[in-house]
């Protein structure tokens, strides 16, 4: 989408508006807002205070996604719907049906058991008294309600295979209608006395126009007018009605239908139900009398409740390809008997399933508030068991860039989402090499809490081959570790990071701290450095000098000795130092047994002269003749003048010991 098509949209209050000022707004990816004020200002407007400055309060808005996973209950469906995609990507497009129904029913299951977890987190006290948690929840129940409803009816219609649906409908209404089995759960433990209850007649006919025939059959046969001739044809009728069985001969089975449904008609108009009108309801519902199911309807709480039991006592061997015209049919009628109830969002997207309209029900699943959990992972298996492909291709439908769309979206969500970035790493690898750029993309944008966080960062972006992710969050690791006084981590982190400019930084640091308080920052991280070293000429001099301490420090003077004149010729040596350095020399060039050369010495004379001194003539002119502290900040030094001259003249002395011991033949 090109920048001039984002609409850009206003918000303001009344006292925004009086002032002439306008807060502006523009939708931009990864769900964020860009926010800009707006005052018409010319060269002439004074700046000045409005007229109604201090006479109102100001109002600041705080702009914040929340979104339903913010709650630590409702990740774990992130977690393991995560688990089940990944699982899905193995299988590929080479599983048999029934490994993609389990796939569908995995899915469904964490659906439902995080229903669980929240139907008990909500009645906790913390969140009864919590009213912006307890709205939360009750959201969240509803869409997740909605997410396992539809995709349980979409695993029916188009992931089974079924070539009858009634069974399956039947099934699915239940779990989603379970008012009426729960009542007469309880009308069967009331046995007897059932029959009293001012709602048994009525349990009874919602029972049955959900396609309970056993059930009702039980609360029947404990009426206490069980024994009666009505009772008794009630149980004959129910017990003896036809019943599809897989493999069983449809034409036959169509046949003893028939009889049984005009059997059943006969005995209705024989009048053998007249002394139990409640009954007769019963029995006039299982032959599909219009006007029973019209007096049902009227009184059910959702379109499709009845329907699935409608199709039982009335087309039970419906086939998918037909549902879509009984579902239409029973859609009409609906209308027709509620004029006065529009359809929910649920309901619709129902009838779209059911009326094989997968374009616009996708389309609708996107608009649920689960940040797009069901239509993404929905479409990936859909993609996947390839069952509607030949529906998108008749549609002019790209359904797999469809789905890269829509799981590379879900994936950039979660890759925002600090608690969820993991996740989504695993969705963006299914994108290729769009999903490979998001990830060295936003990687980088997580915000590091502890160095095991990081370093499985670290881990995931060497995996990828993202080099310059792996030097960013090394980078970002140096520069935490140096705020909070960690500079042996900063060191190592910056090493790692390969940023030379940022690694010779902290070398200079840990030198310049050296030469004024005399005190090796690190040096476990310095000893160990290694070949890394070569990263920069500076870390290089900071171990090679680290080296002549550690030398200096165990006595071993010659080694020392030697290390600190190639230092001194090695051309490295950074300007702040070389006072420190040539210090140094002193206590070797000052011992009676020379540690020094004379062509060395001579070498350490010159690098006084030509290094040392236009250092301290530069600064005098820059600074005046208050150089000091602006040169020598080793910790040695107080006066510049006379610590040349004893440098100058350490150099003479250990010249002539040095000349005589080299030039003094030994005695045969």
């Amino acid at each position: 989408m090109n920048d001039s098509n984002v609409p850009a949209f206003e918000l303001g209050d009344a006292l925004a508006t009086r002032c002439g000022n306008t807060l502006t707004g523009v939708f931009l990816p990864g769900s964020k807002i860009a926010l800009s004020a707006y005052r018409h200002v010319t060269y002439k407007t004074r700046d000045a205070p409005t007229e109604t400055a201090d006479q109102d309060p100001v109002l600041i808005y705080l702009a914040q996604e929340s979104t339903l996973f913010d709650e630590p209950v409702l990740r774990s469906v992130l977690a393991e719907a995560n688990a089940t995609f990944a699982t899905l990507q193995q299988l590929g497009f080479r599983a048999t049906r029934a490994e993609y129904v389990n796939i569908s029913r995995a899915y469904r299951s964490i659906v439902r058991a995080c229903l669980e977890k929240l139907e008990q987190a909500k009645k906790s006290p913390e969140v009864q008294t919590d009213e912006p948690r307890l709205r939360r929840f009750t959201e969240a129940i509803v869409v997740f309600y909605a997410a396992e409803c539809l995709w349980h009816l979409f695993e029916i219609l188009y992931i089974q295979g079924n070539q009858l649906v009634v069974p399956q409908l039947l099934d699915w209404a239940r779990f989603h209608s379970p008012h009426a089995e729960e009542r007469a759960t309880d009308l069967l433990l009331m046995a007897e006395e059932a029959s009293e209850s001012d709602d048994h007649w009525s349990i009874l006919r919602s029972l049955i126009m959900h396609g309970e025939v056993d059930v009702t059959r039980a609360i029947l046969f404990q009426n206490r007018k069980a024994g009666h001739t009505a009772f008794k044809t009630a149980e004959q009728i129910l017990k003896s009605m036809p019943v599809y069985q897989e493999g069983y001969a449809l034409q036959k089975f169509h046949s003893q239908w028939e009889y049984w449904h005009v059997d059943t008609e006969r005995k209705i108009q024989t009048g053998i139900f007249a002394t139990e009108p409640e009954l007769e309801q019963i029995i006039r519902l299982v032959t599909g009398d219009n006007e029973q199911w019209d007096a049902g309807i009227k009184e059910s709480q959702d379109c499709f409740e009845y329907l699935p039991g409608y199709l039982l006592f009335t087309k039970p061997t419906c086939k998918p390809f037909e549902l879509r015209i009984a579902a239409t049919n029973w859609l009409n009628r609906w209308h027709m008997l509620r004029p006065e109830r529009e359809l929910c969002s649920m309901s619709r997207m129902i009838a779209q399933l059911m009326d094989h309209d997968i374009k616009l029900f996708i389309y609708e699943a996107q608009k649920l508030n689960d940040t797009h959990w069901f239509s993404t992972h929905l479409i990936d298996l859909i993609h996947h068991c390839g069952q509607l492909k030949s529906y998108f291709d008749q549609n002019n439908i790209d359904l797999p860039a469809l789905r890269h769309s829509m799981i590379y979206d879900y994936g950039s969500y979660l890759m925002t989402s600090h608690n969820l970035w993991q996740l989504g790493i695993d969705y963006l690898d299914c994108c290729k090499q769009e999903g490979q750029a998001a990830i060295e993309l936003l990687l980088p944008r997580i915000s590091l809490r502890s160095e095991r966080q990081a370093t499985k960062l670290i881990n995931l972006a060497r995996q990828r081959g993202l080099t310059g992710v792996e030097q960013e969050i090394c980078k970002v690791l140096s520069k935490q570790s140096y705020d909070k006084e960690r500079y042996g981590n900063a060191l190592e982190w910056a090493i790692r990071s390969k940023d030379v400019l940022f690694v010779t930084s902290i070398a200079d640091f840990i030198l310049k701290h050296y030469s004024r308080t005399g005190n090796m920052l690190c040096p476990d991280t310095i000893a160990n450095v290694g070949g890394r070293m070569f990263i920069s000429p500076r870390l290089v001099f900071l171990s090679k000098y680290y080296e002549f301490y550690e030398f200096y420090r165990t006595r071993d003077f010659l080694s020392a000795s030697e290390l600190l004149v190639n230092l001194l010729n090695s051309r490295i040596t950074p300007d702040y130092f070389w006072p420190s350095l040539l210090i140094d020399t002193m206590p070797l060039l000052e011992s009676k047994d020379p540690k020094i050369f004379a062509k060395e010495t001579v070498a350490i004379l010159h690098h006084i002269e030509t290094e040392l001194v236009p250092i301290i003539e530069r600064d005098v002119s820059k600074y005046g003749n208050h150089h000091t502290e602006t040169v020598f900040k080793d910790y040695r030094v107080e006066n510049v003048d006379e610590i040349l001259n004893l440098m100058r003249l350490a150099c003479a002395r250990n010249l002539a010991r040095a000349l005589i011991i080299e030039n003094t033949m030994p005695v045969p």
